[in-house]
């Protein structure tokens, strides 16, 4: 981890100078600029004339496209979003940012470091006795959950409601797009109703060093209101996030023998983080006109930093060997240091269990020979899945039924349950294999129906093996 210092944001860096060609793309009908130089977005990226894109004028658009009447529930959401520390101004965002350090400070990582290393072991030591399995949605997403979850102060199971929910908040932002903007609105408000129910209950219960404890002792100086956003915030920025950091680290670790030493297990990290980032690009906004590299940075612009290409190192090194997959600037991330830690607790714990893991090449694609499949999302960058075999592999169990089922109550729980699993993943297939998001999504849904999932389930991959698990164990 580099300890280069990100520059002062208050004036732009100086640095190697560019020419107008050089990494720097116009977006068309002129909205912005597309960024692949290093030494580029050292300069953009620490400059205070760039911003966020803050939800107001976004949420004021949508209230021109739908009844007046709504105009309240809009209302209520862009006060909830723009509390968000990620959506604020520069000023705004410091406070913020102050108020919430030091949850991820050195000494508080430190402090939770044997907690991790735990989530890892419960996580990791039933996969490998199994023989390994499909690693995202096995191992990845529910060690982001938990760790997550824990920081929080949730519950898994409330981790992934509130993570289901604040999508659907999220979702408001575009609305104006949809063909009933209206009925967006409500559901979205709906869902922020319901997250800020889950907050109140969990917060009464959660452990005092979390971030729910501090909240309900008193201990974070800020409105409460602040606390209830920015919660959620660490929600949605703790899962795809570090579960995508934690596959792509998979694949550089696993087609190497001995990558899981922990000698090698650093530079792997590194190499995972610089050459595909979580996170595909970062987005400013131009605050105030400005003019670089011979082109005209107009205000409402937006700039996109390809993150991948602002890691490459070259003959003319800016920054040293800082990456930027954390971001960089005035928002960068403040769980930088914490994920860094989730990523090398759990492949410490993969190589106590199963020192020789390794991809399952069996499973390989017959088209590209290898057993990974990759995320197609414009924002993520993170494996599909990812078979992976643990050494020696434990008895093949038996698969789940995917017969009928014994009797005619749990034939109708079945049918109540596969309704309401294909309607909330938008999916009529019940034998396709669920994604690690979607699964996700299926432990909410089951949850919601009053069936109890175990965090260690990890049978069942499609609808039809989720509903029969679920029936069984529900009759």
């Amino acid at each position: 981890m580099s300890h280069t210092r990100s520059p002062e944001t208050t004036t732009p860096a100086a640095a190697t100078p560019v020419t107008a060609d050089d990494g720097l793309t116009a977006l068309p009908h002129g909205m912005g600029w597309v960024v692949g130089s290093r030494a580029l977005a050292v300069r953009l990226l620490g400059d205070q004339r760039l911003g966020v894109l803050e939800p107001r004028p976004v949420m004021d658009h949508l209230a021109t496209k739908v009844d007046p009447g709504l105009r309240p529930l809009i209302d209520e959401i862009s006060s909830f979003a723009e509390r968000v520390m990620l959506q604020t101004g520069h000023d705004r965002h410091q406070e913020l940012r102050r108020a919430f350090g030091g949850f991820f400070d050195a000494d508080a990582v430190e402090a939770r470091t044997p907690r991790l290393r735990q989530a890892a072991e419960e996580i990791v030591r039933p996969f490998a006795a199994a023989g390994g399995g499909e690693f995202m949605t096995a191992v990845a997403f529910p060690y982001a959950v938990r760790t997550g979850a824990r920081l929080i102060g949730f519950t898994d199971a409330e981790y992934r409601l509130l993570h289901k929910l604040s999508q659907q908040v999220a979702l408001v932002a575009y609305a104006a797009r949809v063909e009933d903007p209206a009925e967006a609105v409500r559901a979205g408000h709906a869902a922020l109703v319901r997250v800020r129910e889950t907050l109140a209950d969990a917060r009464a219960v959660a452990p005092r060093d979390s971030v729910l404890g501090a909240w309900h002792a008193g201990e974070i100086g800020l409105p409460d209101a602040d606390v209830e956003a920015n919660a959620v915030m660490l929600v949605q920025a703790s899962l795809e996030t570090v579960a995508g950091m934690l596959g792509n680290t998979a694949v550089r670790v696993l087609d190497t023998p001995g990558a899981l030493d922990p000698v090698l297990l650093e530079e792997r990290i590194d190499a995972a983080l610089r050459a595909e980032p979580p996170l595909k690009t970062l987005e400013r906004v131009v605050r105030e006109p400005f003019r670089l590299a011979g082109r005209e940075f107009r205000a409402g612009q937006v700039v996109s930093v390809r993150v991948a290409d602002a890691n490459r190192l070259d003959d003319a090194p800016v920054a040293g060997r800082a990456l930027f997959s954390f971001g960089w600037g005035a928002y960068r991330c403040l769980g930088a240091r914490l994920a860094r830690h989730q990523a090398r607790e759990l492949f410490q714990a993969l190589h106590r269990a199963a020192p020789d893991a390794t991809y399952a090449d069996a499973d390989a694609d017959a088209d590209t020979g290898s057993a990974v499949e990759r995320v197609r999302h414009i924002r993520f960058d993170m494996p599909r899945r990812l078979p992976v075999r643990c050494a020696p592999p434990a008895a093949e169990a038996a698969p789940p039924p995917s017969g009928g089922l014994p009797d005619a109550h749990t034939d109708v729980l079945a049918d109540v349950l596969t309704d309401v699993l294909t309607e909330a993943l938008e999916e009529d297939d019940v034998d396709r294999p669920l994604t690690s998001l979607e699964r996700e999504v299926t432990y909410v849904v089951l949850t919601e129906n009053g069936v109890t999932v175990p965090e260690d389930l990890r049978g069942p991959t499609t609808i039809r093996e989720w509903v029969t698990w679920a029936a069984s164990a529900r009759g």
